[in-house]
């Protein structure tokens, strides 16, 4: 019983996020009051990741609403009918930027800044697609000083630590079973930014 209480407890949790309305003008006037913002330039549904560097690579999402306003990047929570800080980002904070296919991709954008990386991926209202208008909007705000962004496949921005941990991979084939244990690195995030 419990255990199903919490189930649906996580559930509705995770639909409200879902949820969070933000284009509306009623929405736009909480956002500055409770944010104490005085100018929204855009906002969308976004989930994001900050991967402090040497970190492992993957993550789980926070979720919340990102907004783009002429001072930084903000990125709240919506929690009890409220917009609650998360992070703002500004422009000199970052050093560079890996944007797949450019500005206007469809996909994620990762902002390198000194002590961290950002995995930033805005979302249509109403569907989990990419919100490349308001990824524009962010990209142009968050390269306002002249960052560079890499925009093809060439950038990793991940690297062997230096250390290994042992895998094991099991392969079923018929009636014959194999089981192979190897040694592979660890990987970890840092910037790509020279």
């Amino acid at each position: 019983m419990l255990r199903s209480l919490l189930v649906a407890a996580i559930t509705l949790f995770l639909t409200a996020c879902v949820g969070i309305t933000h284009e509306t003008p009623e929405a736009q006037q909480q956002m500055k009051r409770d944010l104490n913002l005085t100018t929204i330039i855009d906002s969308s549904r976004m989930n994001w990741c900050v991967h402090p560097y040497g970190s492992a690579p993957g993550c789980k999402p926070n979720r919340g609403v990102g907004i783009v306003t002429p001072n930084g990047l903000v990125m709240a929570h919506f929690v009890k009918d409220k917009y609650v800080l998360a992070h703002v980002l500004k422009s000199e904070d970052i050093i560079c930027s890996s944007v797949p296919g450019g500005a206007s991709a469809d996909g994620y954008f990762f902002a390198f800044a000194a002590n961290e990386a950002y995995m930033l991926g805005p979302l249509k209202a109403d569907r989990d697609e990419i919100n490349t208008h308001f990824k524009v909007q962010m990209f142009n705000y968050l390269h306002s000083k002249g960052q560079y962004s890499y925009s093809g496949p060439e950038v990793n921005f991940q690297r062997p630590s230096g250390e290994k941990v042992k895998q094991t991979t099991v392969i079923s084939a018929g009636p014959a079973t194999r089981v192979s244990t190897e040694m592979v690195d660890v990987l970890e995030i840092y910037s790509p930014c020279k």
